[in-house]
């Protein structure tokens, strides 16, 4: 699998606080929320994940260029979601618990 830089933060990892987020207490350090610059850890390289860490870097879609997932959920057990993304095929599953 081919990682690029990810175009949601550039390969920083954090991208700019969207504003939906500052209702839930982002300034606590909630979201991997930075004052120094108000950003958050991206949810498009890592941190979408269960338990994930945003890393800066993407898989290539099918355009050939990094992805800006935009995924699908199927309920595969009693409180098992997988999510896949259209555009690339990035697969995670997210348990949560019973």
């Amino acid at each position: 699998m081919t990682l690029v830089h990810c175009p949601v933060c550039d390969g920083t990892a954090h991208m700019p606080c969207p504003d939906h987020l500052r209702k839930y207490g982002v300034e606590n350090g909630w979201y991997g929320y930075r004052s120094i610059d108000d950003t958050v850890d991206c949810t498009n390289c890592g941190q979408q994940y269960q338990w994930g860490q945003a890393s800066g870097q993407v898989p290539v879609n099918k355009d050939g260029v990094g992805c800006t997932h935009s995924y699908t959920s199927m309920n595969v057990g009693r409180c098992l979601t997988q999510y896949t993304c259209t555009h690339c095929g990035d697969r995670y599953q997210i348990d949560s618990g019973d």
